[in-house]
């Protein structure tokens, strides 16, 4: 058992749960979620982790469905976005000859070969 993963995941989702109450951030994501309820997932999910930035923007809007593929999308990009990508990672860094720069440059490289597009298509052409 990783406890020190399994604490992050866990500070991840203390830390969401109460910067979402500082009337600031509320007010902030409160303005930027309206119309953008894929995008600010997406972004969000790309420094908390797409599970804790879901639970911190629900509280911002009712396109439950928009919300949901915004953060699913950001499951791509850093390795932080996903828990999965993260354990992924550790197992990784753990095995002989493991060479974790080299797969973090593959593994990003990859990611946000696959988010980008896809948040392009949204802003580009479904949004519109």
């Amino acid at each position: 058992m990783d406890y020190a993963l399994l604490a992050t995941f866990v500070c991840f989702f203390v830390f969401t749960g109460n910067i979402a109450r500082i009337e600031a951030v509320s007010s902030f994501f409160s303005q930027m979620i309206r119309s953008n309820e894929i995008l600010v997932p997406a972004l969000l999910s790309q420094v908390i982790s797409n599970v804790p930035a879901a639970v911190m923007l629900s509280g911002f809007t009712d396109n439950g469905t928009a919300l949901l593929l915004g953060v699913d999308l950001g499951g791509l990009g850093t390795v932080i976005a996903s828990l999965a990508s993260l354990i992924s990672f550790q197992f990784y860094r753990k095995a002989e000859d493991s060479r974790p720069v080299r797969y973090l440059a593959v593994f990003s490289a990859v990611n946000f070969g696959m988010l980008i597009p896809f948040l392009l298509l949204h802003i580009f052409i479904i949004h519109k």
